[in-house]
């Protein structure tokens, strides 16, 4: 019925959570996830806990590892290139849809166009958490416009996945700015044309992969358990 506001479950807020916290950037990858720190802090089982971890692991989010437990996942290069490439189809689907619902007068781009303005005011203003937060919620936003479900969830673990990419790839020296480009998507939509907003979201996750620096040493950060505040 609508109107009626669904409780999560346990596991959904605890997944949810997770997100969260990688999109703050304050998970990182190769951190270990302690199934008893998280069955302490949201008063739950460590079978709930549990369920919440596996199915991050079905998305790649975690990976098992034999009497050690759950890890946030660290992404090779290669990995990163299938993330992209599977947003890239993904995404083509989501642009298509908000361009014919846009065409027909069905949409209101103005909440995108406000994103995009706060996601530039972030990045001035050197507030470089929130600034990658804003710039993963355009995408998901754009998804929620498309009203397919089946889109929504395909794309929500990937976009995690790319933020904990960024932190092992980022390149300190790249000018690329997401805003300018999620500008130009936001354009491409209002013109109508499917296969010219097609193009642009392809361009701009072309982009997304460029400014990382996959020759950059990488030094594994030791492994930090999820600790409760005191």
């Amino acid at each position: 019925m609508k109107g009626i506001i669904e409780e999560l479950s346990i596991e959904e807020t605890i997944i949810n959570y997770i997100f969260d916290e990688i999109f703050d950037k304050k998970f990182h990858p190769g951190m270990k996830l302690s199934e008893s720190v998280f069955a302490q802090t949201f008063d739950a089982s460590r079978d709930a806990v549990r369920k919440a971890f596996s199915q991050l692991q079905s998305m790649g989010i975690v990976t098992y590892k034999k009497n050690q437990g759950f890890f946030l996942r660290w992404l090779t290069k290669e990995d990163t290139e299938d993330v992209y490439a599977a947003r890239n189809i993904i995404e083509a689907g989501i642009i298509t849809l908000v361009t014919q619902k846009h065409a027909i007068g069905l949409i209101d781009l103005s909440y995108l166009k406000n994103e995009v303005e706060t996601e530039k005011y972030l990045k001035i203003s050197l507030r470089k958490g929130e600034y990658v937060k804003t710039s993963c919620d355009f995408h998901l936003n754009l998804a929620f416009l498309s009203g397919n479900d089946f889109l929504i969830n395909a794309l929500k673990p990937l976009i995690p996945l790319s933020i904990l990419a960024g932190l092992v790839y980022e390149d300190s020296s790249s000018h690329f700015c997401s805003y300018d480009e999620h500008n130009n998507l936001i354009k491409a939509i209002k013109s109508n044309d499917i296969d010219y907003a097609k193009s642009i979201m392809n361009h701009h996750l072309h982009h997304c992969v460029e400014a990382l620096d996959f020759n950059k040493t990488i030094k594994k950060k030791s492994l930090i358990s999820l600790r409760i505040e005191e």
